[in-house]
């Protein structure tokens, strides 16, 4: 009997975490809607870069809009390869900048493949909606845009290029570090490029640019950054952030790049009328303060731990 009452129960927690959990979204301020960025600019294409595994299927993207290149990093066989796996996502960038560069489409979008990650810019996560809402205008009129508006994570600082590490590590900043690291790469590679003392950018490597915009540098430009990608000794993650917080200069932008998030909202995603604050306009919350993950959470805890 006891056994039985507690299949009852779970079956009906069960029932309800569901309905919890696909039940839309709640929106803390109000979206106005529009149709979608693709409509908007006719049938134009671009081409949609995807930094993937061999296992990954990104079939999620719309092919209809899209010419979807996925570079498989672990498949030295694969239709699109990388001569190297390192650096993240920044040796796929990289690798089809310098083998497309007489050849990019007017647009090129770059992505992850995860349909769904923690910092895509969408109440749920989901970057297909994100694609489809695309306003591809904007897209032409800043050659360079990421396609997250919120500004956690680096925004509206996020490297100090005035910091080094400290020596004893009882004082050590835990950025500095990093911050040093991105300081001395950024100095090597572009030597007579000016040096804010702050840099920022929303994270997190996913962006869409412009065929101008890329070819405002020479082939070798990148040719050279993919080498030292490639040599570097730093390891995976810290070489992929440090191109990470350094597209947006590439492309043509100020050290410091956070639009104002209401301004992006609309101008990137027909998103306009937002009611917003230090960046953060509720259309994106940090996945560890959603509702529905801390009650699943508090049910797994409680029922089987």
């Amino acid at each position: 009997m006891a056994r039985s009452w507690r299949l009852y129960l779970f079956g009906a927690v069960c029932f309800f975490l569901a309905i919890a959990y696909f039940k839309p979204a709640s929106q803390p301020h109000n979206l106005s809607w529009t149709s979608p960025g693709l409509y908007s600019d006719g049938n134009t294409l671009a081409t949609v870069v995807v930094a993937a595994l061999k296992k990954d299927d990104v079939r999620w993207i719309d092919i209809g809009y899209w010419d979807v290149w996925k570079y498989e990093v672990d498949n030295p066989n694969a239709k699109h390869a990388v001569p190297k796996n390192k650096g993240h996502e920044a040796m796929v960038y990289l690798t089809h900048i310098i083998n497309e560069y007489d050849n990019l489409a007017p647009r090129v979008i770059f992505l992850h493949a995860g349909r769904y990650q923690w910092h895509n810019d969408h109440p749920r996560y989901d970057l297909k909606r994100n694609l489809q809402d695309l306003r591809l205008k904007h897209v032409d009129d800043e050659g360079y845009v990421s396609l997250r508006c919120h500004w956690f994570q680096g925004c509206p600082s996020a490297i100090n290029l005035t910091k080094a590490p400290y020596l004893d590590p009882l004082r050590q900043n835990p950025t500095a570090a990093f911050d040093h690291l991105y300081t001395s790469t950024l100095t090597h590679l572009f030597p007579t490029l000016p040096i804010s003392k702050t840099v920022a950018s929303t994270c997190c490597s996913q962006f869409a640019v412009t065929a101008s915009a890329i070819r405002t540098h020479e082939k070798d430009v990148y040719i050279k950054l993919r080498k030292w990608l490639m040599d570097t000794e730093m390891d995976d993650y810290d070489s992929g952030r440090v191109l990470e917080y350094m597209w947006h200069i590439l492309f043509g932008k100020e050290a410091v790049n956070c639009p104002d998030a209401d301004d992006c909202y609309c101008r990137l995603y027909g998103k306009c009328g937002l009611k917003c604050q230090e960046g953060d306009c509720g259309v994106y919350q940090y996945p560890l303060k959603i509702p529905r993950l801390k009650t699943w959470w508090w049910w797994f805890k409680h029922l089987f731990g």
